[in-house]
């Protein structure tokens, strides 16, 4: 986890309002879960389009309004959430403001220390189970 994000989930957990800090709390249950093995897929950890520039988000839905923590793994089974940022101020899917946060997640990837190039890549196909090789599966799917 950089810094920056750290100091995010500090300030939330510390904030007067109760409603924002089990906001806070949520994100930080999502993370757990991540980091524990629990069973993930895109509803939690989700690869942004395209894929070839190695940017993620692990989301923490409820409670409303829903947070993103941007990151990118630095190899497989090993995320690093740089920063987050509610949802609801990033517009749709390639939106100048989503755009702009994978940008500063490359920015706050650098300030770590981390190589600009250091980040996993599984090209071409980019398969979800390369990233997260156990318990995880991009969709899981109920048979009938």
């Amino acid at each position: 986890m950089c810094q920056p994000l750290r100091e995010e989930i500090d300030q939330g957990k510390e904030d007067l309002d109760e409603k924002v800090r089990a906001r806070w709390a949520a994100l930080e249950a999502a993370i757990s879960t991540f980091i524990v093995g629990g069973y993930i897929t895109d509803k939690l950890v989700k690869q942004l389009q395209p894929p070839k520039f190695e940017h993620w988000e692990l989301i923490s839905r409820a409670p409303k309004p829903s947070l993103r923590v941007f990151g990118r793994f630095a190899m497989p089974d090993v995320f690093v959430g740089t920063h987050v940022k509610p949802r609801k101020g990033l517009g749709g899917m390639y939106s100048p403001q989503f755009e702009h946060e994978k940008l500063v997640c490359e920015d706050h990837w650098e300030a770590a220390g981390l190589p600009a190039d250091g980040y996993f890549s599984d090209p071409p196909l980019f398969r979800y189970e390369s990233y997260i090789t156990e318990n995880a599966s991009r969709k899981v799917r109920v048979p009938e």
